[in-house]
């Protein structure tokens, strides 16, 4: 059982323990490197989205050995993070934020820390998006709301109504839309209130040892600001937009019971109509406009972002190991985004952490518990410590991804369909582009790549160029074999290059091997697998890697991707003398049927006159090196 100090001196104080005949030197208390971030921190638990759920939160913390039955802190030096989004969906937010900020003063007089972070949720409450507020929490404030500030809501409610609307009717809306306790709910999360002053003093990130703790998820773009200033950065547009408001409220322009939605048209009409206001109301306007539209406060920024949580692998990997770089961590804890099995996960091999398992909703209250280089998931039904288990790769599945597309139709939407999102994955040389697309209500996405090696092509050094993508798909398809996804060439903001179908929910053979996956186990796997060596070997491709061979985790396909360095213009195939691979008798009399006129109509565009006559060339050893794949049931 662990140790609690239960009144500890400060953490100025060097404490000496008589153990036996000499006296040794306590461990020192926990060092603050920065405003938010310490080291020497022996325990840090982390709690995800409680939404309310305030006695769900008694039932961890205690658990977790922070509070003791009268609710007091016993964690000593011990840190806590709440990663955000204590309000909304549940009724028990007022008293989260009331134990919170108690917490907080008594784990900092003990030498320890609680970190209240900012979540979405925080954020929409202080903007007035209370689209998630339980009509029962604003009772917990009702018995504070002023009746005067309530009839001159409604006083200005019944104002904005059409003149011929029944008063009645508009007063019983009122009335339900406005339930006793909103208005002094809303006063008290002003910049001026007393839960607003708190909000908006609190930090998106802590880094905590060598671990980021935070509610949504972590860009490039936010790494590279750090901590300190990504904090402030945050902080600077959430007061100034909640500021903003106050301004144009206090001139009658926005109501008190105005919510988002309500701003937002007020926002465009003050765009609008700028050259008619005074300098401190477009001022204001402006503050609206810049601050909920800002880095922070969107979609990519600390309070909202997805990627880690939710994409593919294949598609954060690099992104993800960028930003532990640019932050100098070994891992990142996120919530935000519930996870399927309402179990706290890891991703990315133990360096991403989703602790948001959906509390509000579930029996399974867990913490996340990192004590030196361990990092459990502590159950606090049970009291036991476990791995937090692996997901699989893939990511969010993504219910296009079953859709069946024949060859022609995925080769037309390629070809058409509207880019409505476009990122960089920023892996290897040809700098390749995530796009987003959309065509009459389909949507699918695919690898952008606009590499074209300059200079002649010479055996000893392949060229890289985006047209082998589209000759490496139709080589493919001659063969009859499907290994390639589809291909085409498209261009895109002025630049020609190649498009192909992104694969989604697939593993590919490497990660299938770090996460103990049986995919390519399978027989007709390496059947397959030893069909691509073939066609490798007559493409010229000696650059294919494991994470180039990928595996969808449900149906019967295997999938050969990025041939940019393929079409070398040597002949050599490079197997040994006397190797064999068997192959189907199908794919020898396709190899045998390649003709040079064939191949110089369909790819004379893409490749060269050499490369073309050296696949012919690897063609013919080829033919010597392959048996017919004799089946068991005989011929």
């Amino acid at each position: 059982m662990r140790y609690r100090q239960s009144n500890p001196l400060p953490a100025i104080i060097v404490l000496l323990v008589l153990t036996g005949p000499g006296l040794i030197a306590a461990k020192p208390p926990p060092d603050q490197v920065s405003q938010y971030e310490w080291t020497e921190v022996t325990r840090v638990v982390a709690i995800g989205d409680l939404h309310g759920s305030y006695e769900k939160a008694l039932r961890i913390l205690k658990a977790a050995g922070l509070i003791d039955d009268d609710l007091r802190w016993i964690g000593g030096e011990e840190h806590l993070v709440i990663t955000g989004d204590v309000l909304d969906r549940g009724t028990g937010g007022r008293e989260l934020m009331d134990l919170i900020r108690r917490l907080q003063d008594e784990a900092q007089a003990a030498g320890g820390y609680v970190h209240m972070l900012l979540g979405n949720h925080e954020a929409m409450n202080l903007m007035r998006d209370l689209r998630y507020v339980n009509p029962e929490a604003y009772q917990a404030f009702a018995e504070e709301e002023k009746k005067a500030d309530r009839r001159a809501a409604l006083k200005s409610y019944l104002a904005s109504r059409p003149k011929k609307s029944n008063r009645e009717v508009a007063t019983n809306e009122f009335e339900e839309k406005y339930p006793p306790g909103y208005f002094a709910r809303q006063q008290s999360l002003n910049p001026d209130g007393e839960y607003g002053q708190w909000l908006l003093g609190l930090p998106a990130i802590v880094k905590i040892n060598n671990v980021i703790y935070m509610h949504g998820g972590l860009t490039e773009e936010i790494a590279e600001l750090g901590v300190d200033e990504t904090n402030r950065r945050l902080q600077r547009d959430l007061r100034g937009h909640v500021e903003s408001r106050g301004v144009l409220e206090r001139q009658g322009i926005i109501a008190p019971w105005m919510e988002y939605v309500d701003i937002l048209w007020v926002r465009q009409q003050g765009r609008e109509q700028a050259d008619q206001l005074s300098e401190d109301l477009r001022l204001a306007v402006g503050g609206l406009v810049g601050t909920a539209d800002s880095l922070m406060l969107g979609e990519r920024g600390p309070l909202w972002y997805r990627g880690g949580s939710h994409e593919d692998e294949r598609i954060e990997r690099d992104s993800l190991e960028r930003t532990l770089e640019l932050m100098n961590v070994r891992a990142i804890v996120v919530a935000h985004s519930p996870t399927a099995g309402r179990e706290i996960t890891s991703r990315f091999q133990n360096r991403l952490f989703r602790i948001d398992h959906d509390i509000s909703s579930s029996e399974a209250l867990q913490a996340l518990v990192v004590e030196g280089d361990d990092i459990m998931v502590l159950d606090a039904s049970t009291g036991r410590a476990i791995e937090a288990p692996m997901e699989l790769p893939i990511g969010k599945l993504d219910p296009l991804a079953a859709e069946a597309w024949s060859d022609g139709d995925l080769e037309s939407f390629l070809a058409q369909a509207e880019v409505v999102a476009s990122r960089d994955l920023g892996r290897g040389s040809t700098r390749p582009r995530l796009l987003e697309m959309e065509l009459e209500g389909k949507k699918q996405r695919g690898i952008f790549k606009t590499v074209s090696t300059d200079g002649e092509l010479v055996p000893e050094s392949p060229a890289d160029r985006y047209e082998h993508e589209v000759a490496a798909y139709l080589v493919d398809r001659k063969l009859e074999l499907g290994l390639v996804p589809v291909c085409v060439l498209r261009e895109l903001d002025g630049e020609q290059g190649s498009l192909q179908a992104w694969v989604e929910d697939a593993v590919d053979q490497e990660s299938a091997t770090v996460y103990e996956l049986e995919l390519f186990d399978r027989d007709w796997v390496k059947a397959r697998i030893a069909e691509g060596v073939v066609f490798d070997a007559l493409i010229g491709n000696s650059d294919r890697g494991a994470d180039d061979i990928l595996c969808p985790v449900a149906g019967d396909k295997l999938f050969l991707v990025d041939h940019s360095k393929a079409f070398s213009t040597s002949k050599d195939i490079g197997w040994e003398a006397g190797r064999t691979v068997s192959i189907e008798p199908s794919l020898i009399a396709a190899l045998e049927d390649l003709e040079q006129d064939a191949l110089e109509q369909d790819l004379g565009k893409l490749l060269s006159a050499d490369q073309i006559e050296a696949l012919l060339g690897r063609r013919d050893q080829i033919l010597e090196h392959v048996t017919p794949l004799i089946s068991e049931a005989g011929p």
